[in-house]
């Protein structure tokens, strides 16, 4: 029995070490983690050396509570923190090996427990990724859309614009390798906004980062255009709270006898739940253009409200709610023909709170348009449309008073000013300068 006992005791399995199976450091310190389980005897220890040539950095160990006659307290998973500083280990760069080690409080090898040992490759690269602008001397507005092309001097794993922290991904150059498995690397493009509500003369750069960490930033020649936005003041009619609010409350959750009170959650909750679930939806988005030329106007129609107005509410004199209204409000006969302003892809076609009966394009590029208060819908998710195809009829679906088409662009989960993209002279001196024409070549006469 005590034989046996013994003999248990020595053979309850090695610890398990779960790791990434090769590993890049960079210029700055960066932390590993490294899963460690010991079901049986209990985890004792786990050491770490970081080896490059000749030379062997020994890490902090991590030591566990246990003695071997009880086993150890702690089985695991446990997950390891390593600090790999660079500098403080005097890494140069090239290979190097990550050992870790990890024992338990079994009586095997005389006493000193089972041992795993993992030996992670670790690649050290000091240089960070280059970033060359191409894009010379441009401007961009306030809740506007600008473009820069730039290259890379190797594959990176996150690159694009930032936009005073705001981030909008690069893309490969129109015409080179695009797709899910091409390398972020060699020349890019990419749309980029500045918000509405964006600091004063933000900071716009163009960012990279490679798998080590290193990170990179250029600027270039960007003149920023301040602009203001118009104040509306809205009324709010009886009707509309007695009728419009109680019906939409009921599609969307919101209980409660008083229409105002309804109408108030409605701006703000709901508001916001809907305009979350629309950046998840142009979140899908195209690694190449899909649209061909300027962006068209809805046919025939009229602006009624303009881009990114401030909105208050009120009901009688009392002020009950506001809300910036980022799209245009659109107006020609009720239950016209809606059409797309420019070829693309249907992302998304349904219900969405206060939109109503809403489409959404994707046009690539991060690029996408919104149709909001349909009252019918004609297209389908995954289906590619053309310029000017029909997408359903207007409405007043969800939070509308009346028939009408709101329509809104955006670029990289932020609305923009959509009047830019109806102006030809606009998309091919901002736009098409930095991509390339995305209106087919006429041919030769």
């Amino acid at each position: 029995m005590l034989v046996g006992g013994i003999a248990w005791r020595c053979e309850l399995g090695d610890p398990v070490l779960e790791a990434p199976a090769e590993l890049a450091i960079g210029r700055a310190p960066r932390t590993v983690s490294i899963g460690v389980t010991d079901g049986r005897a209990g985890l004792r220890e786990v050491t770490a050396l970081v080896k490059q040539g000749d030379a062997a950095k020994p890490l902090p160990a991590a030591q566990y509570p246990g003695s071997l006659l009880r086993g150890g307290s702690v089985a695991g998973p446990v997950q390891l923190e390593l600090a790999l500083d660079p500098r403080g280990l005097g890494l140069k760069e090239g290979d190097a090996v990550l050992e870790v080690t990890a024992r338990d409080w079994s009586w095997a090898g005389w006493l000193g427990g089972n041992r795993s040992v993992a030996s992670l490759p670790l690649r050290v690269d000091l240089a960070p990724p280059r970033v060359a602008v191409e894009t010379g001397l441009s401007y961009a507005a306030r809740g506007g859309t600008g473009a820069v092309a730039y290259s890379l001097s190797e594959p990176v794993v996150r690159d694009g614009v930032d936009v005073a922290g705001a981030f909008f991904p690069g893309f490969p150059y129109p015409g080179t390798a695009s797709g899910p498995d091409a390398p972020r690397a060699g020349r890019r493009v990419a749309l980029f906004a500045i918000a509405r509500d964006a600091a004063a003369n933000p900071k716009i750069q163009v960012v990279a980062e490679d798998a080590a960490g290193n990170k990179s930033a250029a600027a270039w020649p960007l003149v920023f255009q301040e602009r203001r936005f118009s104040d509306e003041r809205i009324d709010l009619p009886a009707r509309f709270l007695e009728q419009k609010v109680p019906d939409l409350a009921g599609e969307v959750g919101v209980a409660g006898s008083d229409p105002v009170a309804v109408f108030q959650e409605i701006n703000k909750r709901i508001r916001a739940e809907n305009e979350a679930r629309v950046r998840e939806i142009v979140a899908q988005t195209a690694s190449a253009p899909l649209w061909r030329g300027p962006f068209v106007q809805w046919a025939n129609s009229e602006v009624t409200s303009l881009f990114a107005e401030h909105r208050t509410y009120f009901v009688g004199e009392k002020q009950v709610s506001e809300a910036v209204h980022y799209g245009y409000d659109l107006a020609t006969l009720a239950g016209a023909e809606v059409s797309a302003s420019n070829a693309g892809r249907v992302i998304f076609a349904g219900p969405l709170g206060i939109y109503g009966n809403c489409a959404v394009l994707d046009h690539g590029l991060g690029l996408a348009s919104l149709y909001a208060h349909l009252a019918s819908i004609a297209v389908g998710e995954g289906e590619d449309v053309a310029k000017g195809q029909a997408l359903g009829r207007s409405g007043a679906t969800g939070l509308a008073g009346g028939d009408h088409l709101h329509f809104a662009i955006l670029v990289g989960g932020t609305y923009v000013e959509p009047k830019e993209w109806w102006d030809p002279k606009w998309v091919r001196e901002k736009v098409e300068s930095q991509l390339g024409p995305t209106e087919p070549t006429p041919p030769k006469p």
